[in-house]
């Protein structure tokens, strides 16, 4: 056991009394507000490099949580040990930051509740360099034989394995802080999923009849000892207090013990691709959810980097209309005051999200179309990559996150656990094969008179080799053997399509047709393909020259396949005639979308959340602008006259408002849709539908 540092021994038994002292008061406005989910939250690190001589210098509690509660913030996620290693706290166990004199975690936890605020206590687990520097033996061994990997240095050059003494002391350090402290909530970090090949992990696996040699095997072992550690984590937090929210960032979010929390810094690696991608799942997961974003120009750490206002709220608002609520990351200064030029701009922020919160609180998000992929069961799991299919690749999921968003589909990503019957169409994007568990619910689906669409080797059998589906007439020859091919749009996927060969870009699936099928879409080869060499000449230009004889998109009853891979196409070559096709395939299975939108951009987002009998459409219309390497959003884009066309589902509408202001808008009825036209959104705009 490593003892607290000499220069913090002094007055340690008076931080723990300060600790456990916060007081039954505290930890009554502490619990008073545990039946309701966090809806404005803050994440705020502090990883404090070796050296720093003031740390908690100026730290005032009684200002840190003003700050806060002016913010409008109700729940914080603050640091008990950090990834360098050091606690900010008095520790028997770990290892003080040297030279800091104050219980920092203690006073937070204290002056927060003051403020109704709640408090979760963060540990790092995967990374902890303090520790892995005095503890070899703690470290993971990769498979070359390292215990450190100087070469690579980042974060994760030393890598802790839960297989070792390291278990004992970072769940140990867990129920210090359970034990001292009223917290909320429990959030471990950067959770690693790599192998490891040390002594502990080798007899270990034998002694369970594992082939050590077998990397798949291997992963599993590391997965089977990250979870019992989870599962004792959970359960001590548990005992201890049974509301408690438990956070394993970095593991799969079917995993995920009490709630979701979807970390995303756009421009800190993650992109504007990412978030779409993984709230839309995160919507078919049965927990509450909010979107961690940051307050950082890059990524976390970046201490003078701060958002502009716009690009902030873009991040709010999205988390919103998709029934999510919203979590800042910000960064701890050493010195313990929080940035006011920062909390001004939470504020601002967060008082736009407050004022919408009596018609969004509790709000889930509607949908008709699933984009159906059964890997998105690790996500975002580093499990997922180590077991993907042949094909499979989340640029695919990505792509029918932006495809199905630009054309206003509502639409959920699901890993098809959850009952797949509220659905009225099922994509199945580029790589999901039918499998024996996947069949019965697809068929189903057919049979209740839904649609599927699919595209390149989706729809397939396992094995690759022939269509999965009952009554879909058509023959898997393997492979597209032309690269590029172009595709000529037949009625009535011909609407709004050039009337020419498109090309496109990414190879697919050789398919034939047989009699029960429709043709909607004829596939042209080139002359030859590109970047062929014949010693004399390289192929640089592709044009094309006919038919290939195979369908590029063919219907069998209500399943539409595409050839080629739509999804991860569009992600990566955006080819805008493709979204047409999609939109007229859409049509032929979904006449009567759940929403229709007109007058509105390609960037615009619109989506549908209820509430009760009380349905509102979020319209948002902001466009991330690539500057250099940098994605950015700076303002907001005004949109005017934007009509909308809402299914009523058989309900009776009295009112159509905008929120937060309260304006009555005029609406008609058509058939089962309400029609109003919104006369201006300028980035967002909420309209309560009642």
């Amino acid at each position: 056991m490593i003892r607290t540092h000499l220069t913090v021994c002094v007055g340690v038994a008076l931080l723990l009394f300060c600790g456990q002292a916060v007081g039954q008061a505290a930890a009554d406005a502490g619990s008073t507000a545990m039946n309701e989910f966090p809806r404005r939250a803050i994440h705020l690190d502090t990883h404090t490099m070796p050296g720093i001589y003031d740390v908690g210098a100026e730290f005032d509690a009684a200002e840190f949580a003003r700050t806060l509660s002016e913010a409008h913030v109700d729940y914080i996620t603050v640091f008990a040990k950090c990834n360098l290693g050091f606690a900010y706290y008095p520790t028997e166990i770990g290892k003080m930051y040297p030279g800091l004199q104050v219980d920092l975690l203690g006073q937070m936890v204290e002056a927060c509740h003051a403020q109704g605020i709640r408090v979760a206590a963060y540990f790092n687990v995967g990374i902890d360099h303090e520790h892995a520097r005095l503890h070899r033996e703690w470290c993971k061994v990769d498979k070359e034989g390292r215990v450190y990997r100087f070469a690579e240095k980042g974060h994760w050059f030393r890598d802790l394995c839960l297989n070792t003494g390291f278990h004992d002391h970072i769940l140990g350090m867990v129920r210090e802080v359970l034990d001292r402290y009223p917290v909320d909530g429990i959030f471990l970090d950067c959770y690693d999923l790599a192998p490891c090949y040390g002594t502990e992990c080798i007899e270990a696996m034998k002694q369970q009849g594992m082939n050590v040699f077998d990397d798949a095997q291997a992963t599993e072992f590391c997965w089977q000892t990250t979870n019992r550690f989870m599962e004792e984590v959970e359960t001590m937090a548990r005992a201890k207090r049974p509301d408690i929210y438990v956070l394993h960032n970095g593991i799969a979010y079917r995993r995920q013990p009490t709630h979701i929390e979807l970390e995303v810094l756009p421009t800190g690696g993650w992109g504007y691709d990412y978030l779409p991608m993984a709230i839309r799942y995160a919507r078919t997961v049965d927990k509450p959810y909010f979107t961690m974003t940051g307050r950082f120009h890059k990524s976390w750490g970046d201490l003078g980097g701060i958002r502009t206002k716009h690009s902030l709220l873009f991040d709010c608002y999205y988390s919103i209309a998709n029934g999510g609520t919203c979590s800042v990351g910000d960064h701890f200064h050493p010195r313990g005051a929080l940035n006011g030029e920062v909390y001004r701009l939470i504020q601002d922020a967060y008082t736009s999200v407050r004022a919408l919160e009596p018609w969004t609180a509790g709000a889930r998000a509607e949908a008709e179309i699933v984009v159906l992929e059964p890997h998105m069961a690790d996500f975002p799991s580093a499990r997922t990559y180590s077991a993907k299919p042949d094909g499979f690749s989340l640029d695919s999921v990505k792509g029918a996150a932006r495809i199905l968003s630009e054309l206003k589909c509502q639409f959920d990503i699901s890993d098809g656990t959850e009952d797949l019957s509220k659905y009225k169409v099922i994509v199945l994007a580029d790589s999901v094969r039918v499998s024996e568990a996947l069949k019965p619910k697809l068929e189903a689906h057919l049979a209740r008179g839904g649609g599927i669409l699919s595209s390149a080797f989706a729809g397939l059998t396992p094995d690759g080799t022939a269509f999965g589906l009952s009554g879909v007439d058509l023959v898997a020859e393997g492979p597209e053997p032309f690269n590029p091919t172009f595709v000529e749009a037949l009625p009535p996927l011909d609407k709004g399509f050039p009337a020419m060969p498109v090309t496109v870009y990414q190879q697919g699936l050789a398919m034939q047709a047989g009699p029960a099928t429709e043709v909607l879409a004829r596939l042209h080869k080139p002359y030859t393909n590109l970047r062929s060499w014949d010693y004399e000449h390289e192929t640089l230009y592709c044009p094309p020259d006919k038919d290939t004889g195979r369908p590029a998109v063919a219907r069998c009853g209500n399943v539409i396949h595409f050839s080629f891979p739509l999804f991860l196409g569009y992600m990566r070559d955006a080819v805008v005639p493709h979204r047409i096709l999609l939109e007229n395939a859409l049509r032929l299975l979904l006449p009567q979308p759940m929403l229709e939108v007109a007058n509105f951009p390609s960037f615009g987002r619109a989506t549908v959340t209820a509430r009760d009998r009380t349905r509102l459409v979020h319209l948002l219309t902001y466009v991330p602008e690539s500057r250099g390497s940098i994605e950015m959003i700076e303002e907001p884009i005004v949109v005017s006259e934007v009509a909308v066309g809402l299914r009523s589902e058989g309900r009776d509408v009295t009112s159509v408002t905008l929120a937060p202001g309260g304006e009555t808008l005029p609406f008609t009825r058509d058939g089962d849709y309400v029609r109003f036209t919104v006369p201006r959104v300028e980035g967002y705009q909420l309209i309560v539908v009642e």
